[in-house]
């Protein structure tokens, strides 16, 4: 069956678009388009079009299989004219999702129509490259140049009221077919010129400085990228007065772009983050229902997790030892929805709405209906072991246990029940109503239908669920010692944290490696080292950060760590440079100048050389999960693809 078909009600021209799931802009799509609108622009029958897609999105984008292969034509850019060119108005009629090249092909029609829970957006500038066929130099001509901007460079979707408010559709409907051939029928007859998106844009309309404003937002909170920077030269472009020039400009730096380093590495993490469940026999069809969740632990964590199940709708038991406990956590869930509710992401009824899902108690009983118990609290084995066999007498039988933990052996855990094959790890990342990262721990006897459940609650939840193996500190955790030690020894080499800090910020890391551990507390690892057996600890590389600690300097929380703070302002003092000194000294360590790239090829290739003996031991998947754990956990630089995928210059 064809993509694209051309029907006939009245004076009406229906081009509808069915190429499932998303209707992705395929060389078939772009073929079928072409000739359905030269059918539309020949038949004198027909006085207006309706572009309508089939399934449950409008175009969502281009064909991402096609990104990074030899263009086959009609092209993107040609199409987009071409649909302008029609002589007769067309109706956009729009639902699900107009991203991309599907809002470019929207924004070719004369008028646009859409459902109230359709998004429209310009999402290129996250894969690293400008939109290709107009979608700079046309929104800017309906919607104006500040409001183009922010969709174009931020690449984030907007609602339909949102679209309607600043021009960007012309109505919101109800019945998308219907309505959109009612209103198409309104317009049957007039000259679609005046409404075509190629006329100049009046000087007077915007001030210049805009793009300067924008511009130096972009080098504060999109330090390294690149594509946001050439998103504004391109909007810029539109400013000018040949339409055709800002198209040959757009274009030129969209092909320019898609070679980049940049964009490779934000496709490969793009593509990585939707192959996480690409597990050898995980198979999300085999998938059960989880109707209801408990939670042990209403600490921040604890609250965090059930807050993210909350959000969804799921009915959510938040268990605690006093009542006091348990309101507390309840507490933290409303503080934490009234910060959204402040920032603008959320609304107060829905805040409250999520709040009705969760019921706090102290009585284990309660669990007993759980589908899902997730215990979130204190990281000793031995309790958790406890808490696991007295959950396996009280929790249904085909109940899932699990439990949040970042280094734990969950085969121990799982042996304190008669159900081992129903325990799994989930490592939320802190916060967990925030961070979008998830790890699922499947022990050696996990059940590979316990894996799908848990692989497809993610995904409900809009989290990235990353599958992996027992091991001390699983996949992200594990990596991230190795990226603490060789940190470590950089800084007994160099004499000073500051150096390597620097290093990796200039790299692209959100913070140096000692800033993170001073905001998280050094205690944190100390403790957890003191927990390992011999030989399982550099001898040299956290010498420093366990004296650190010893002193009473376990970060920002006690104002000094390996740096101290005055109102959270780091400073180094000759404590930590003489503690350097010593230690390196006793190490046998002769210090040296270090430059900025050594530092960083030696980071990189410790994660790296961790990265390989994970894969080889079975506890990942594939090098992308690497990848997507560290960009999406630990601050690693998303245009660089992640540890695996980056190569040293």
């Amino acid at each position: 069956m064809s993509a694209v078909t051309v029907t006939r009600t009245g004076l009406v021209g229906l081009i509808r678009v069915d190429s499932p799931p998303v209707n992705a802009i395929s060389q078939a799509v772009r073929q079928g388009l072409w000739d359905a609108f030269q059918t539309v622009a020949d038949d004198p029958q027909i006085a207006v079009a309706v572009l309508i897609c089939a399934g449950r999105t409008f175009m969502a984008g281009a064909d991402a299989s096609e990104l990074g292969e030899p263009p086959v034509p009609p092209h993107l850019n040609d199409l987009v004219l071409f649909i302008e060119a029609c002589p007769k108005p067309v109706v956009a009629a729009i639902h699900g999702q107009a991203l991309g090249g599907g809002l470019e092909i929207a924004l070719a029609c004369s008028h646009r129509v859409a459902t109230a829970q359709a998004r429209f957006g310009l999402p290129e500038v996250n894969l690293g490259f400008v939109p290709g066929a107009g979608g700079t130099q046309r929104l800017p001509r309906l919607i104006g140049i500040e409001a183009a901007l922010e969709m174009a460079v931020e690449g984030k979707p907007k609602s339909a009221q949102k679209a309607l408010d600043t021009g960007l559709i012309d109505a919101i409907i109800d019945d998308l077919e219907v309505d959109a051939v009612a209103f198409a029928t309104t317009l049957a007859g007039i000259d679609p010129t005046p409404f075509k998106l190629n006329q100049p844009i009046s000087a007077d309309s915007f001030d210049v400085a805009v793009f300067d404003r924008w511009r130096a937002m972009c080098a504060k909170r999109k330090r390294g990228l690149d594509a946001p920077l050439a998103v504004i030269d391109a909007v810029q472009a539109a400013t000018g007065s040949d339409f055709q020039a800002g198209l040959a400009a757009e274009r030129a730096m969209s092909l320019d772009l898609r070679k980049s380093p940049q964009s490779t590495a934000l496709r490969h993490i793009f593509f990585a983050e939707r192959a996480t469940y690409k597990v050898d026999g995980l198979e999300l069809s085999q998938a059960k229902d989880v109707s209801s969740v408990a939670v042990i632990g209403a600490g921040t964590m604890g609250a965090g997790i059930a807050q993210v199940f909350a959000a969804q709708g799921i009915p959510t038991t938040l268990v605690e030892i006093s009542d006091k406990a348990a309101q507390a956590g309840l507490d933290r869930i409303r503080g934490n929805l009234e910060q959204a509710v402040d920032r603008g992401k959320l609304d107060a009824a829905r805040a409250e709405k999520i709040l009705e899902h969760v019921t706090p108690t102290t009585d284990y009983q309660a669990l007993a209906s759980a589908d899902l118990v997730i215990k979130a609290a204190v990281e000793d084995l031995e309790i958790k072991k406890q808490i696991f066999a007295r959950l396996d007498q009280v929790s249904h039988p085909g109940a899932i246990l699990a439990t949040n933990t970042s280094y734990l052996d969950i085969n121990e855990i799982a042996s304190a029940t008669l159900r081992p094959d129903r325990v799994v790890g989930l490592h939320f990342f802190s916060p967990a109503q925030i961070m979008k990262l998830v790890e699922i721990i499947r022990t050696d006897l996990t059940d590979h239908v316990v894996v799908a459940t848990l692989a497809a609650v993610m995904k409900k939840l809009g989290k990235i669920g990353v599958v992996a193996g027992v091991c001390h500190g699983f996949i992200g955790n594990r990596m991230y010692q190795a990226y603490q030690r060789q940190a470590g020894l950089l800084m007994l080499e160099c004499g000073s944290p500051e150096p390597v800090d620097a290093a990796l910020r200039q790299f692209g890391m959100a913070m140096g490696p000692f800033q993170v551990l001073d905001l998280s507390g050094i205690d944190i690892g100390y403790l957890m080292r003191k927990a390992l057996t011999e030989g399982m600890v550099d001898p040299y590389a956290f010498q420093v950060h366990d004296r650190l600690v010893e002193l009473g300097r376990k970060g920002r929380k006690t104002q000094a760590g390996f740096y101290r703070y005055s109102k959270d302002n780091p400073t180094l003092d000759d404590d930590v440079l003489t503690l350097v000194r010593e230690v390196a000294e006793q190490s046998g360590i002769k210090q040296r100048v270090l430059s900025t790239t050594e530092i960083t090829d030696r980071c990189m290739r410790a994660l790296q050389e961790e990265g390989e003996a994970i894969l080889n031991e079975g506890i990942a998947a594939k090098k992308g999960d690497i990848d997507v754990v560290f960009v999406n956990g630990y601050g690693f630089p998303r245009f660089k693809g992640g540890p695996m995928h980056h190569k040293s210059d």
